[in-house]
């Protein structure tokens, strides 16, 4: 982690107060976030301009803080802070943004000697880090992504953490054009992971090539270990070969032998250092399959013995709204996975769901976000997807939604759209009975979770 002196050398500032020998203990840029003794990074966005609650920040006792030099009244702010606090570490910069990513990226530099493994993909970004993460921590001191600190201003911030950590797994998601090359040079990667290619933001993106594109340069910076590893069950990601720059290592479903899905976890066979084992995945959803193959590749890169392998795997926990379990009255199950949604993960959810035994099915979904031009056609495909599933009933929430339902009408018998939550809530607790499922998928914006709440109660 840097010092004072180090934060200046790297973001090219000018030390305005302060001990150049401190070390802060976290950078933050949400103030409502702010513990004691961190260090404020004021984004200036669209909507806020994070400057304007330096003053709070200080007053929660931060031990420093960048400042923009072009900020409006920037000797006022820094006069009052320093009146409250004349020990206070306050480092001027050009752009705050690009000071914390050159921060993060002086960091890394520093610690080039710890092997860092970046996962990208479309959807399964975080199960699959957590996944790989659960194996190695049974003897690893390892560095992983917290929350949602995947972008160009979250890695830096998980960058600043690494110290003296023996692996790090960094998560590394795009929005935009060329976010990648960013990412890609901060995180000097020795094993990439990519999941898949699939429609998120393809309202972005325009297709699957362009995404395709933008994720594999991930590989751009790639040393050390110089490993990709990608899922072979991808059609497009099934084009990449060997080359001169790194060894791919292609994870498939037709590794695993005697799949067996069960009502709370996952059991099947294949190879972990050329000899047959069984595992166990205490969790649902086949994609966990997947996973926990990219999990076993990185166990015997790293020489994680079988057993704690086996452990890892099994130890392994969903994050929270990720086929998340809940049993309210009369043992009625609510699934709920409204973390976030694409037209892959809705496929993958509503198979998982249609595969458990229960009374009856219920699908409560609501609008994917991101799509652009292609959001009607798009949401009209999870419609026709209920041609191949047996749902009883399926409810939907939200302008886009009305496109799942127009087609899923004619496959499933009983299916309505809403146009508020209370509405839907209201509907859910007369018709829900003992021993049905409902699964619950939308956008992170569409708030599903409250509706979970409030059923919950």
């Amino acid at each position: 982690m840097l010092n004072i002196g180090e934060l200046v050398e790297a973001t090219n500032g000018i030390l305005v107060n302060g001990d150049v020998n401190l070390i802060p203990k976290n950078y933050v840029i949400d103030s409502r976030l702010i513990d004691k003794d961190d260090f404020f990074v004021p984004i200036v966005g669209e909507n806020v301009d994070g400057h304007k609650f330096i003053e709070d920040c200080v007053n929660k006792g931060i031990t420093g803080y960048f400042i923009c030099s072009k900020v409006e009244n920037k000797q006022d702010i820094i006069d009052k802070s320093l009146k409250f606090n004349n020990k206070l570490c306050i480092i001027e910069v050009e752009d705050t943004e690009k000071a914390l990513y050159n921060a993060g990226k002086y960091n890394r530099e520093k610690h080039l000697d710890i092997p860092l493994i970046a996962i990208t993909g479309s959807v399964g970004k975080t199960s699959t880090r957590e996944m790989i993460a659960s194996v190695l921590r049974t003897s690893k001191n390892v560095l992983v992504t917290e929350k949602n600190y995947n972008s160009c201003i979250g890695i830096p911030i998980m960058a600043l953490k690494i110290d003296m950590q023996d692996i790090c797994i960094f998560e590394a998601g795009i929005d935009k054009f060329n976010e990648m090359d960013l990412e890609s040079a901060l995180l000097k990667p020795d094993i990439a992971v990519i999941t898949n290619i699939g429609t998120a933001h393809i309202g972005t993106f325009k297709d699957k090539k362009n995404t395709f594109k933008e994720k594999l340069k991930i590989v751009n910076n790639l040393k050390g270990i110089n490993k990709l590893i990608v899922n072979y069950d991808d059609k497009i990601l099934k084009s990449i070969n060997n080359n001169s720059k790194y060894e791919v290592l292609k994870c498939s479903l037709g590794e695993a032998e005697n799949i067996n899905c069960c009502e709370d976890k996952i059991t099947f066979s294949t190879k972990i250092y050329n000899k047959l084992e069984s595992v166990t995945i205490n969790q649902i959803g086949v994609h966990n399959i997947t996973n926990s193959l990219y999990a076993i590749k990185i166990g015997e890169i790293f020489n994680i013995s079988t057993p704690n392998i086996l452990k890892g795997i099994a130890s392994y926990k969903n994050f929270n709204r990720r086929l998340q379990k809940y049993i309210i009255r009369n043992n009625i199950v609510l699934i709920d996975d409204t973390y976030n949604a694409s037209i892959d993960s809705m496929f993958s959810g509503l198979s998982t769901i249609n595969s458990m035994k229960s009374k009856r099915k219920i699908a409560v979904l609501g609008d994917m976000f991101d799509l652009g031009e292609y959001s009607n056609k798009l949401h009209e495909d999870v419609g026709k997807a209920f041609s191949k599933f047996n749902y009883d009933i399926l409810f939907t929430l939200g302008e886009a939604s009305k496109n799942i339902t127009n087609i899923a009408k004619e496959y499933v018998e009983n299916v309505k759209c809403f146009d508020t939550k209370i509405e839907l809530i209201n509907e859910l607790n007369k018709v829900m009975e003992d021993g049905d499922i409902v699964y619950f998928k939308a956008s992170n914006g569409m708030r599903f979770n409250e509706i979970i709440e409030e059923l919950k109660k």
